[in-house]
């Protein structure tokens, strides 16, 4: 009984260390579980910050990548920043001291009148150096207003690469001709390293990659402009040619009329015959010319010269034939008017037989392509019999 006792006791015991080193380990797990998750929790967060930084950082030199740098452009040190503050001073302190020097030899030359012919030659020369300081501090001035001027332009440019003069000209308060001069100025001074203005004076480019694009934009401009003034001189030339066309067509047309006219008063069939020939010789050189405008040179002398002498022929025999009496001299006259009739018909023939030698030649030229070709393909009829 006493052994099952302490048996039972020692098992009590036993289970009691058991459950004391498991409650120690499960608490050192716990720690550690615990630590190690801190641990990396930290860790993370320290991650995240620095991915954060960079991406931030990414974002900040693309943002700076993308704006034009305009500072390359420009001078850090525009010129005349010392000198012109050294102008000031030591032209405000000759201009000073010189003026004194200038007051107080006035009033002893007006004093001691003895003094005047030697005095005039010194307050000459301290007049001068008071003149030249007087412009040395001016010129400093206009310095440093030329380089509070040009730190507008710059602040109004801002990341931009060109602008309005007139813009410029309104923040700094002057006229457009006056900023003009003023920035071809810093654009000598280099204070603008690439500065140019358009050949209107209406744009101020920063650099010269602008200036390239505006050339070659202003390029292009006077290349479409030459092609419309030549397509509009073009038209113009061919509305031109069209008028002269129809105002020769229009008076052939008048001339035709006049033979008709002349050819339905006469009673004479075999003449009545040759004007109605003519009529529509006439008729047909018009038609030709109306197709073809630019045969137009070849049928000038027809129009303007041998046109108008035929009427007044035609004009002629029907006031000779009109006459009551018909002596030999009218009918000898008539019948000079009737050969001639005869050769002017001939010659307008020939005149549009003329008209029609190049489609006359164009037509035996291909008539001959044609031929060559059958014959290659074994077309002909020689071909064929072989």
């Amino acid at each position: 009984m006493y052994r099952k006792d302490f048996s039972d006791l020692e098992d009590q015991i036993m289970d009691t260390v058991k459950n004391a080193l498991n409650a120690i380990n499960f608490a050192s797990i716990t720690r550690d579980i615990a630590s190690k998750t801190d641990e990396t929790i930290n860790e993370f967060k320290t991650k995240l910050k620095e991915y954060n930084n960079k991406i931030e950082n990414r974002y900040t030199n693309l943002n700076k990548s993308n704006k034009k740098d305009i500072t390359l452009y420009i001078e850090k040190k525009p010129a005349g920043t010392v000198a012109g503050i050294l102008y000031i001073i030591f032209g405000s302190i000759g201009s000073f001291v010189f003026g004194i020097l200038l007051a107080v030899f006035s009033i002893v030359t007006t004093v001691v009148p003895d003094m005047l012919g030697g005095g005039l030659v010194g307050l000459g020369v301290i007049a001068a150096f008071f003149a030249s300081s007087l412009g040395v501090t001016i010129n400093g001035i206009n310095i440093r207003k030329r380089i509070r001027r040009f730190k507008k332009y710059v602040n109004f440019l801002d990341d931009n690469t060109y602008c309005l003069i007139n813009d410029l000209a309104r923040i700094v308060g002057k006229k457009e001709k006056f900023v003009i001069k003023d920035l071809r100025k810093m654009i000598d001074l280099n204070m603008f390293k690439e500065g140019h203005i358009d050949d209107e004076e209406t744009h101020f480019m920063l650099t010269n990659e602008v200036y390239e694009n505006y050339l070659n934009l202003k390029r292009q401009q006077n290349i479409k402009k030459h092609e419309k003034d030549k397509l509009e001189n073009k038209s113009r030339s061919n509305e031109e040619e069209n008028d002269k066309v129809n105002t020769i067509i229009n008076t052939g047309r008048n001339y035709i009329e006049e033979i008709k006219n002349v050819k339905n008063q006469l009673y004479k069939e075999e003449f009545s015959l040759k004007l109605g020939k003519l009529q529509n010789i006439v008729n047909q050189i018009l038609n030709y010319i109306e197709k073809n405008p630019k045969k137009l040179n070849e049928v000038n002398k027809f129009i303007n010269h041998y046109l108008p002498m035929t009427i007044k022929l035609i004009n002629s025999y029907k006031e000779l034939n009109n006459q009551p009496v018909q002596g030999d001299n009218i009918k000898k006259a008539k019948i000079e008017i009737e050969k001639s009739i005869d050769l002017i018909n001939t010659a307008f023939e020939n005149l549009l037989d003329d008209l029609y030698e190049d489609m006359a030649l164009d037509i035996s030229t291909d008539i001959s392509v044609l031929k060559t070709l059958f014959k290659q393909e074994g077309l002909t009829e020689n071909d064929f019999e072989k």
